[in-house]
């Protein structure tokens, strides 16, 4: 019986620990030439849109044409921010994440999400667990809640990730102030006024991001 009892415990904790657990989902499904191009609002998937309805609406833009965003000043918010991967340090069971933030006026491409070339600076990112599959240069949406500490970047302990492979986003435009690492910015090739593409290539983002 204690046996038992004990077994039972364990797989409640187990399933306790799963469910804290930051889901990583992946886009990995390129868009096809199929239909013309249009603009419609960012739809969160269904995984990612309780996360999604945690953010206020001053959230709902990180930067952009319209919107000035400072990660510096969103510390203790639940944020859910753009950025590409520059850096995944995986060690003593947890991944983290160097990310360029990437600006969201809240609209992208029909078929393919689109998002602005400018961002707010570097940020790092908190997940629990190794092995999640995040590719460097890749894109992700990190929601979860935003410290910001003098002297250091601004962290975000993740409580979900999604994760866009190469193929499955865009540079609309570069739009907004750029607050971004110039060291990032000098591994682009490409004029600013041309940084979209709506069918990209691994070529496209080389050129934009540096290569893998």
């Amino acid at each position: 019986m204690n046996a038992l009892r004990g077994s039972v415990v364990l797989l409640l904790s187990a399933g306790l620990a799963l469910a804290a657990a930051p889901v990583v989902e992946h886009v990995t499904k390129k868009p096809t030439r199929e239909g013309g191009l249009g603009t419609t609002d960012y739809a969160p998937s269904p995984a990612e849109e309780p996360f999604f309805s945690k953010l206020g609406p001053d959230e709902w833009k990180t930067g952009g044409m319209m919107t000035d965003y400072a990660l510096s000043k969103r510390d203790g918010v639940f944020v859910g921010w753009f950025g590409v991967v520059r850096k995944v340090t995986e060690r003593k069971g947890a991944t983290t994440l160097l990310v360029e933030h990437k600006g969201f006026d809240g609209l992208t491409d029909s078929h393919i999400l689109a998002l602005d070339f400018n961002g707010s600076g570097d940020f790092t990112v908190q997940v629990p667990g190794v092995g999640h599959g995040i590719e460097r240069l890749s894109l992700v949406k990190v929601y979860g809640k935003a410290r910001v500490t003098k002297g250091a970047l601004p962290e975000v302990n993740a409580e979900f990730v999604r994760n866009w492979s190469w193929g499955t986003f865009t540079f609309l435009m570069a739009a907004g102030e750029q607050r971004g690492s110039e060291v990032w910015r000098k591994l682009n090739s490409v004029n600013l006024t041309a940084i979209y593409d709506p069918y990209p290539d691994d070529h496209y983002y080389e050129r934009r991001l540096g290569k893998r």
